[in-house]
């Protein structure tokens, strides 16, 4: 066989062997931890509690432009189940979600990596005025959550990866029922993932980061129920502005503003008031903010926190904070969804829309 044959050849095995990898892999966690009363009102409810999740995960996700950029990434989508404590009050959680975790310091073997994830649960014992009034956190059965974690993997074998942290899961409604102040349960976990599908993948190192717009303006709508006894609905509508700077090809630092009016400031300055005078002047806010936010193909993770710079009746906390995602649809239209918050305290969930202009110049 000629030289250069035989060359080829080896070329070739090599190359599929250097680039031979798993895809998917399946895991399991425990998580004990404790249920953080974070108001006065909830203080009945804190208790040790204990969760279980098993997830199914894309790892080497390679061919999509984000995975140049976060090193060893994997999506999860996972079954999440918590018993709260007490069993007569909270009771338990199940829930379904997805994650997205990345490495931050360390190699493909060991390495540390954060853990952001959204989902939807089920509890199983929420607030009821005649048989569950100790209740105070949670007002509905249907909650949204959150998890934010960090932690550690090491390789224990070609298949097999040890993981172990700390992260903490929220759950609320965003005041879509009343009451709604949330459970914040922080944790420890250990788990083990085992992984399969091994097969040649190659890394298209000529994909590019979807570009992010540098100017925003977004148009969002949310409603929320105020007052245990007698639950009444509001609406309240948000125009916000953000300014982008990119700072990498999937991360961006953000600054603005939101203009937002909310009719329930009245109605909590005035307790004893069943229909006070709601005005402009009197249910109006105006906020200033920074943020940070994660890309991840069309798909972006948003934190940020805000000023007041109007808070009529002085009704919430001097700041607030968003938590939640941003979809791109195309070049200049976005749909957005977050979580507004006052020290763990949800305010409410907000949707809407927002339209971009004036594209960043990556380098």
């Amino acid at each position: 066989m000629p030289m250069y044959r035989f060359l080829i050849i080896f070329i070739t095995l090599f190359h599929f062997k250097a680039n031979a990898q798993y895809t998917r892999a399946l895991g399991g966690m425990y998580f004990p931890g404790f249920l953080y009363a974070h108001t006065a009102d909830a203080r009945n409810l804190e208790a040790h509690i204990q969760g279980f999740e098993v997830s199914y995960s894309q790892i080497n996700n390679t061919g999509k432009a984000w995975s140049n950029y976060y090193r060893d990434a994997e999506v999860s989508y996972n079954f999440l189940f918590m018993n709260l404590g007490n069993p007569d009050i909270t009771g338990k959680i199940y829930s379904l979600g997805t994650n997205f975790n990345f490495n931050i310091k360390g190699n493909a073997n060991s390495h540390i990596a954060l853990r952001m994830g959204t989902g939807l649960g089920y509890i199983t014992q929420k607030f009821d005025f005649y048989n569950n009034r100790k209740n105070m956190a949670i007002g509905s059965n249907i909650n949204g959550c959150i998890q934010l974690g960090i932690y550690y993997q090491r390789k224990l074998s070609p298949k097999i990866y040890l993981k172990s942290g700390i992260g903490i899961t929220h759950f609320s409604n965003g005041s879509i029922r009343v009451p709604n102040l949330g459970v914040n349960m922080p944790s420890i976990f250990l788990g083990l993932q085992t992984r399969y599908n091994y097969k040649n993948v190659k890394q298209d190192t000529t994909l590019k980061p979807v570009k992010q717009s540098k100017h925003l303006l977004l148009f969002n709508y949310a409603f929320k129920e105020k007052f245990t006894a007698k639950p009444r609905v509001f609406n309240i509508f948000n125009i916000g502005y953000r300014m982008t700077k990119s700072i990498s090809p999937v991360r961006d630092w953000y600054f603005g503003g939101d203009l937002v009016w909310d009719a329930t400031h009245p109605y909590s300055h005035d307790l004893k008031n069943p229909n006070p005078r709601v005005a402009i002047d009197n249910s109006t806010e105006v906020g200033i903010l920074i943020g940070h936010q994660y890309n991840i193909g069309k798909l972006s993770f948003l934190t940020d926190i805000g000023l007041y710079i109007i808070n009529p009746y002085q009704t919430k906390y001097f700041s607030y904070q968003r938590l939640g995602f941003r979809y791109r649809f195309n070049k200049n239209w976005y749909a957005n969804g977050t979580l507004k918050i006052h020290f763990g305290t949800a305010d409410y969930f907000e949707w809407g829309i927002g339209y971009g202009f004036n594209k960043i110049k990556l380098k």
